[in-house]
């Protein structure tokens, strides 16, 4: 049994391996056709949508909601509830709790963005206030250890 995720035996070399590279680079190639072939759908259905809403429109304008096959009927859509304030006004202890519990949820929410802003600060709220390059440079280095390696196909 294994140790740790790090000990992983290594399956020997198969005739298959060989051509590792040349699939991960069809599967590249297919990704970008599936990533087309989202964008077009996404498309394709704005449009539908909107001849839907079109039909919908003409039907209810010329008064014809029924035929042999299909009935066009309405669905009442009801807004989200919403708390009544003035009447919650009227239970002050309750209101008062609430508004404690908002409030301190808030300074809660505060209070972490705060100990985050101590310990990192976007590059653009420096740059806004620092405008000179070699302060700049010093305070922004050059990161020399990369963050991580991708890996990219590319014809030989």
């Amino acid at each position: 049994m294994l140790d740790s995720l790090s000990e992983v035996e290594t399956l020997p070399k198969s005739s298959d391996d060989l051509t590792i590279p040349t699939k991960v680079a069809k599967l590249d190639t297919h990704l970008k056709f599936l990533q087309l072939q989202k964008s077009a759908l996404e498309d394709h259905i704005k449009s539908t949508e909107f001849d839907r809403s079109e039909l919908l429109r003409r039907a209810k304008e010329i008064h014809i909601t029924t035929d042999d096959k299909y009935k066009i009927i309405e669905i009442p859509i009801y807004p989200k509830k919403r708390v009544d304030v003035e009447k919650l006004k009227q239970y002050p202890e309750k209101y008062s709790l609430i508004i404690q519990n908002i409030q301190s949820r808030i300074k809660d929410k505060a209070d972490v963005e705060i100990q985050k802003a101590e310990g990192f600060i976007s590059q653009a709220d420096v740059k806004s206030v620092i405008k000179n390059k070699a302060m700049l440079a010093m305070v922004i280095p050059e990161q020399s250890v990369p963050e991580r390696w991708e890996s990219e196909v590319v014809r030989r």
